[in-house]
């Protein structure tokens, strides 16, 4: 009696963990087709190699992780949710430079960067020149972002 009490605790847990990881699965798929898109983006940009193709698939599912952990913000306190969407853009910013280690993906990251910030000081500059409020600026400045 013990033991078939044993048996059926012991499979109701395993059929409750395989559903759990089915579900976690089943839910993280659309992030990992955004992860695994923008890392062939970024391999071929920067014509990254298979371990790096491999590190650069992380960031992006750490980037996508850390975007869905901060998207309730976005509507309950928008000034915290721009901070913590900037630290996200600069941690991966930082996460890909240290990944790539040829003078030629070194080169093409920092065209981008600095094609970035000239892009974003022109649209600071035009939204500034329209009177627009410094949060609807920073927030479409934030949105002006590359890899």
């Amino acid at each position: 009696m013990k033991m078939r009490l044993l048996s059926l605790l012991l499979s109701l847990f395993a059929a409750h963990t395989l559903a759990a990881q089915s579900t976690a699965t089943h839910t993280a798929s659309p992030t990992d087709a955004d992860s695994r898109k923008a890392t062939e983006t970024l391999v071929s940009k920067y014509q990254l190699n298979a371990d790096q193709a491999k590190q650069a698939y992380q960031i992006q599912q750490r980037k996508s992780q850390n975007m869905a952990d901060i998207a309730a913000l976005q509507t309950s306190d928008v000034a915290l949710y721009q901070a913590k969407w900037h630290n996200v853009q600069k941690g991966t910013w930082t996460s890909l430079r240290r990944i790539l280690n040829t003078e030629g993906q070194v080169a093409t990251y920092q065209k981008t960067q600095a094609d970035l910030r000239v892009l974003r000081n022109a649209k600071r500059k035009e939204m500034t020149l329209q009177k627009a409020s410094k949060e609807t600026i920073e927030y479409t400045v934030l949105a002006i972002y590359a890899e």
